[in-house]
């Protein structure tokens, strides 16, 4: 701290802010069991950015010297006020039960053939590859006067799955992880994770059968709720977004051109949370030295809250809620996301389908696409299956939900009192910057929502 601590009172402005931010990295790819390749990656570096006459300064570099020669390079658009609160000393760490040098290199290279030697015993599946990552991020910044300290390992394991059989085929693809060490693997049960996604996509293709297009009742599983959470609702309500600075890279928010009352049912309640413990998208204090905590976008269908950093609150005229956070050292801090969820109710996921005379239960999906107002959506399932008269029944061959944001989130009646969150990096930016999330949310049960069932019968 003691050489940003020089920056910072070399820098005489209303705000300042100074960063280090350390990146470190171990990916290893593996194709059919081989391994393809790894990669071992370490980026350290400063950051200043400083507010002074209606416009916010930003400069970075590896060498801290650099911050030190008075380089600007203002970003407009943020000409006026910015919150002031007084910014939040303190520290926050992720501990590792069981740090990642517990497993070597070859120990791993070995754990993750051997899950190909498990599921490529199912003759559907033609093509397995698996990605492993483990990282550590770490910060130290001054935030006009306070000092923040951050340290966070991740864990993370992507899978891709492409299994045919006879005429049919299927790309399945998941992710799994969270902050810590090598327990967050052990959780993942992955030998048990990959057969039961192997098997279940095998049965979709052998016995999945089409409907057409109908209007019925659609269950949305855990899975679809966070990317539905994260891109139809976290997106929007980011609020640099809302004024328009994000247009050129990601697009616009439906809030900026419809009035901001009842968006969604009395059931549906989002929130964004980065102070869940073992949480990809976890911090306690912001960039800007602001104190994280939960956020409601969305309460009982009203909309509640945007996200919001410093200078996007002193256009609000309202608080910053501790939303800004840099990918790296050379990125500016950002209107981010970190876990961003539908709240879980009361009911059993029985409860969920025993009123359900005819529906669809969409379980996982393989396609998901959005407009650029985070308007229009549109989901392809992958696991899926008919609900006859409240019960799970036949496999159905790859059913398309599409609608209206606030069209399918007035639709949800119900939810039942699970809560499973997913990794994913958000992109957002220019340069763009991707930033560790979370996204997930409860089983959500929506009535009488338009969805056409693909395929061949």
């Amino acid at each position: 701290m003691e050489d940003l601590q020089k920056v910072y009172e070399s820098l005489k402005y209303p705000y300042v802010e100074v960063r280090k931010q350390a990146f470190s990295s171990y990916e290893m790819y593996f194709l059919n069991g081989k391994l393809m390749g790894s990669f071992k990656f370490k980026d350290v570096g400063y950051a200043a950015r400083y507010y002074k006459n209606g416009l916010l300064y930003f400069t970075s570099s590896n060498n801290i010297e650099d911050l030190k020669s008075n380089k600007e390079y203002n970003v407009t658009g943020w000409e006026g006020n910015f919150d002031n609160t007084e910014p939040k000393d303190g520290k926050y760490e992720v501990k590792e039960t069981k740090p990642f040098d517990l497993m070597s290199v070859d120990e791993k290279i070995n754990y993750f053939k051997n899950l190909y030697n498990t599921v490529k015993e199912i003759p559907s599946v033609i093509n397995v590859s698996l990605y492993y990552s483990e990282s550590v991020e770490e910060k130290e910044i001054i935030v006009n006067g306070a000092n923040i300290i951050g340290r966070v390992p991740r864990l993370y394991v992507g899978i891709h799955l492409v299994i045919k059989e006879n005429n049919r085929i299927a790309t399945a693809s998941y992710e799994l992880g969270g902050s810590g060490g090598l327990e967050v693997l052990d959780r993942m049960n992955l030998n048990e994770f990959l057969l039961d996604k192997a098997k279940a996509v095998t049965d979709v293709l052998v016995k999945g059968k089409s409907f057409g297009e109908k209007t019925t009742d659609v269950i949305l599983s855990n899975m679809l709720a966070g990317i539905m959470a994260h891109e139809s609702v976290g997106h929007p309500f980011e609020a640099d977004r809302i004024l328009g600075r994000e247009f050129a890279q990601a697009g616009l928010s439906y809030l900026a051109y419809m009035n901001n009352g009842k968006i969604g049912s009395d059931v549906v309640n989002v929130i964004d949370d980065p102070t869940i413990p073992g949480s990809g998208g976890y911090f306690m204090i912001d960039d800007e030295g602001t104190q994280a905590r939960p956020k409601y976008l969305i309460k009982e269908g009203y909309v509640n809250e945007y996200l919001h950093d410093r200078f996007s609150a002193g256009k609000f005229n309202v608080k910053s809620n501790g939303s800004a956070r840099a990918s790296s050292f050379d990125r500016e801090p950002l209107v981010r996301m970190s876990n961003t969820f539908f709240k879980p109710g009361n009911m059993s996921f029985e409860e969920l389908l025993e009123d359900i005379k005819e529906g669809v239960y969409i379980k996982t999906y393989m396609e998901w696409n959005i407009d650029d107002l985070r308007l229009g959506q549109r989901y392809v399932g992958l696991e899926a299956y008919e609900i006859k008269n409240g019960e799970i029944g036949d496999p159905v061959l790859f059913p398309v939900l599409q609608g209206k944001t606030p069209d399918l989130l007035k639709a949800i009646d119900a939810v039942d009192n699970t809560l499973v969150f997913y990794p994913a990096l958000c992109g957002k930016g220019d340069p763009d910057q991707a930033i560790p999330v979370w996204l997930g949310g409860p089983n959500m049960r929506l009535r009488n929502v338009k969805i056409k069932v693909m395929g061949n019968e």
